[in-house]
């Protein structure tokens, strides 16, 4: 297999700290522009080799870059500053509840880059697309920090009889809403209090 040229890894340099700054990846037109290419071709020959010498991963979708481990372990692909460990626990419903898994899988080095002074207490990985019209998508990480309360429209994980979602919170006179930003799925309802288990801070689509 070829080696990666000057210019992909500059093309990579470009995505990971898009990412960073933005929390989701590029569009192939923001690469392009970016990097002043006189036409998206270019970029998409580029994405093309990146993928095929397994540098990063592709779905269908306008923002569907993920950068691998390979990637991130070019030599100096990036100043590693402080790193955080941060426990993976689990995969997080963002469609319809699943059960939550509080084990913790491994642990994940977040660097500060990500988060500045946020505090993290754990990661979950996301399953479905419910909450795609806030760029978190089926496989992203979410990093999390625990807490019980939240205020209205921020972006929680919730438990529902022992189920976790992930779920924008609304609280009116007489219900809870968990609502998805995406049209697909209704809102979920309840009269009854439920409990916050965490606000979502960032969403880390870098780690695969």
């Amino acid at each position: 297999m070829k080696k990666i040229t000057k210019r992909q890894k500059i093309v990579l340099k470009n995505i990971y700290y898009y990412i960073y700054s933005k929390g989701y990846p590029p569009t192939i037109r923001e690469i392009a522009k970016e990097m002043n290419f006189s036409s998206p071709k270019a970029v998409t020959d580029h994405l093309n080799s990146l993928e095929k010498k397994g540098y990063l991963k592709r779905r269908t979708g306008a923002r569907s870059i993920k950068l691998t481990d390979k990637a991130l372990g070019l030599p100096d692909f990036k100043d590693e500053g402080d790193i955080l460990k941060v426990p993976l626990v689990g995969r997080i419903a963002a469609g319809f509840p699943i059960m939550a898994d509080e084990n913790i899988e491994t642990y994940l080095n977040i660097s500060k880059d990500i988060i500045g002074n946020k505090r993290i207490d754990f990661a979950l990985k996301v399953k479905g697309n419910s909450m795609i019209g806030d760029h978190i998508i089926d496989g992203d990480i979410i990093l999390v920090r625990s807490q019980n309360a939240a205020e209205n429209g921020e972006i929680v994980i919730a438990l529902i009889e022992n189920e976790a979602t992930v779920k924008r919170i609304y609280k009116t006179s007489d219900a809870i809403e968990l609502r998805s930003s995406n049209p697909s799925f209704p809102p979920i309802k309840l009269k009854e209090d439920i409990k916050i288990q965490g606000k979502v801070i960032a969403v880390n689509r870098i780690l695969v």
